[in-house]
């Protein structure tokens, strides 16, 4: 399989590889088809004050592969420093490598992952995924205090945020739900191959 894009994920030159199959980062090979849930996002940077003076810089993200085998392998980004001086990494370094490595890991391998989803919902199937049961005709939370159901007539887009959720949006426009589950990052791929 040919390698996609390499993107660093540490300022030392260490990178994540991402192939048709597989993502290679810190000597660890994980082939796609035996991810179970993927979890990327970030809360941003943040600089803390006192009395108004920044004092420190944080930056917190990562990637986080949960394997079949019960095994969680992360790409951890979290940084502070205080005064400048990075105390945990360099914020605004991890800041600038995240992002490429967020928008890999959702256009290779949240991709790759919605397929079988989608194929098995083509054949007639109902799948869960990210809390949402999910068939060729509806859309459905597993658990929710209020009803909702999406379909084609309502599906109009969603929105990926960098906190790793997704929204999806009805035709007028309003919230239809939010996703905050690991593998949410795969219901835009579905939804769009089903509902629009």
């Amino acid at each position: 399989m040919s390698l996609i894009v390499e993107v660093p994920i540490n300022p030392k030159g260490k990178t994540a590889r991402f192939y048709d199959d597989r993502v290679e980062f810190n000597e660890k090979v994980i082939l796609y088809k035996d991810i179970e849930g993927l979890t990327a996002g970030t809360l941003g940077t943040t600089v803390h004050t006192y009395i108004g003076i920044p004092v420190g810089r944080s930056f917190d993200g990562g990637v986080r592969f949960r394997t079949k085998d019960g095994k969680n392998h992360n790409i951890v980004m979290n940084s502070f420093a205080m005064f400048g001086i990075p105390i945990i990494r360099n914020p605004k370094k991890y800041e600038k490598l995240f992002y490429p490595l967020y928008e890999a890991v959702y256009s290779i391998v949240a991709k790759n992952m919605a397929k079988p989803y989608i194929d098995k919902i083509r054949a007639g199937a109902t799948v869960e995924v990210s809390g949402f049961l999910i068939n060729s005709a509806e859309a459905k939370p597993v658990k929710s205090r209020k009803p909702i159901v999406i379909t084609k007539a309502n599906y109009r887009d969603y929105q990926v945020r960098d906190l790793g959720d997704v929204i999806v949006f009805d035709r007028s426009g309003d919230v239809l739900w939010q996703f905050t589950k690991p593998n949410a990052l795969l219901i835009p791929y579905i939804f769009d191959e089903i509902f629009a």
